[in-house]
């Protein structure tokens, strides 16, 4: 705001300036008619006097009244007085000299930054080209009233015409740039809104995956401890030492398989460290090796991804391998991880159980939640996940993610990829 403002002090400066000279200039010379017979001193004052008044106006009420304007504040008293006190300016000039005229340079400016509504800045021009044709014309009648009223008409009009021009052409491309901002704001608004709907419904899938592992693991396991603890305690009350022994042995081994199947959820839901997608990666095979005895063999090939794209494979290797503990009744599984480009990345998890056709009769398994999910995910970072049968056996879970520089262009591209027929396009996740 203070640089605009003294961009326009400068400007009427400037000419304020000029004018000072050129009348002057016309005082020393004996211009104008009127004034020819007066002293050289007296004759100079009168002819500036109409500019120090413009250069006091403009001081004292030009620029408070420019930065509401700047501003977009509505027309004030305040305002409304300098633009009054500028027409009799602006008349009392041209009609002391018809080169004030040129004062209309900055005068029409003024006007359209001060009277911020179209319409007002119309009738504020037609008044600022009232007061100059009347000066003009009052000023040169005298000489010639015909030869004054076609010049003064002229001046008047055709720097009127072209003031309410140019701003029009200002005003539109004003508004049309307020609604382009406008268009912006409301775009980032949306964008604001699906990030954080997208949040919201990526977290109520996972706290409904988190909701189903454990109903499926530990909730049937601490429900079989409790009908153990209870059958233990009716033995005991019986004197069967050797059926309470045996109830103990199964609660002591349920427990154990309790605490490795809790070990493996918290496994699934580990995040990406500082140390990157493979070390995660990693981190999650071993937990799963460690607790589970499955044998987890990973290929890892550094890729570079952004973060959302990293978190997003390292979920879907969670989904991988939890769908080959759980269902595929799986010894071995292969995670491979390779890149695609700039940016994108190829992710496979191969497993050597009963593949997807033996899975189909797994009730738990028919909804698809997880995987349907998974793919969710995927396609909201510009991807594709297909899930379907191995060739030799057993099932492949791959993600496919688009290089960054071309997934919005091209949307998933790839998306009917097969690898020598190791996925049948018919099991895609997203089907």
């Amino acid at each position: 705001m203070s640089r605009t403002l003294r961009w326009w002090d400068l400007a009427c400066a400037a000419v304020l300036a000029f004018m000072l000279i050129v009348m002057l200039i016309e005082g020393i010379s004996g211009a104008p008619y009127w004034a020819a017979s007066l002293e050289t001193v007296l004759r100079v004052a009168l002819l500036v006097a109409p500019a120090l008044l413009l250069a006091l106006l403009w001081v004292t009420l030009g620029r408070s009244s420019l930065r509401e304007g700047l501003c977009d504040l509505p027309l004030s008293g305040r305002s409304g007085t300098f633009l009054v006190l500028l027409l009799l300016v602006l008349a009392l000039g041209t009609a002391t000299a018809p080169m004030y005229a040129m004062l209309q340079a900055i005068a029409y400016p003024v006007v359209w930054t001060i009277a911020i509504d179209y319409r007002g800045a119309v009738l504020w021009c037609l008044a600022v080209a009232t007061a100059v044709g009347a000066g003009m014309y009052l000023g040169l009648s005298p000489l010639d009233p015909n030869s004054a009223l076609a010049s003064s008409l002229t001046t008047a009009l055709v720097s009127l015409v072209f003031s309410i021009a140019m701003g029009t052409w200002i005003t539109r491309i004003h508004a049309q740039g307020e609604s382009y901002r406008e268009l912006a704001e409301q775009l980032e608004r949306s964008q604001g809104e699906v990030a954080a709907l997208s949040q919201e419904a990526g977290a109520a899938a996972e706290r409904e995956r988190m909701s189903r592992d454990l109903h499926d693991t530990l909730t049937q396991t601490l429900a079989g401890l409790v009908m153990l603890s209870e059958q233990t305690e009716r033995a005991l009350d019986a004197g069967d030492e050797s059926r309470a022994r045996d109830r103990l042995a199964r609660v002591e081994s349920a427990a154990r398989a309790a605490v490795a199947e809790a070990r493996a959820l918290v496994a699934t839901t580990q995040p990406i460290g500082e140390d990157g997608l493979e070390r995660a990666i990693e981190r999650v095979a071993a937990a799963l090796r460690a607790d589970t005895g499955l044998e987890v063999e990973c290929t890892l090939t550094n890729v570079e991804l952004a973060r959302e794209r990293e978190v997003v494979l390292l979920r879907a290797v969670q989904e991988g391998l939890a769908n080959a503990r759980k269902h595929a009744k799986a010894s071995r599984v292969v995670i491979t991880l390779e890149p695609l480009g700039d940016g994108g990345a190829r992710l496979r998890v191969d497993d050597d159980g009963v593949g997807p056709d033996a899975d189909a009769a797994d009730p738990t398994r028919g909804g698809g939640f997880g995987l349907t999910g998974l793919a969710d995910r995927v396609r909201q970072v510009e991807g594709e996940a297909r899930f379907g049968a191995r060739a030799g056996g057993g099932s492949r879970l791959e993600v496919e993610l688009a290089p960054a520089r071309s997934a919005t262009e091209t949307g998933h591209t790839n998306s009917g990829h097969t690898d020598s027929g190791e996925i049948d396009p018919s099991e895609r996740v997203d089907a």
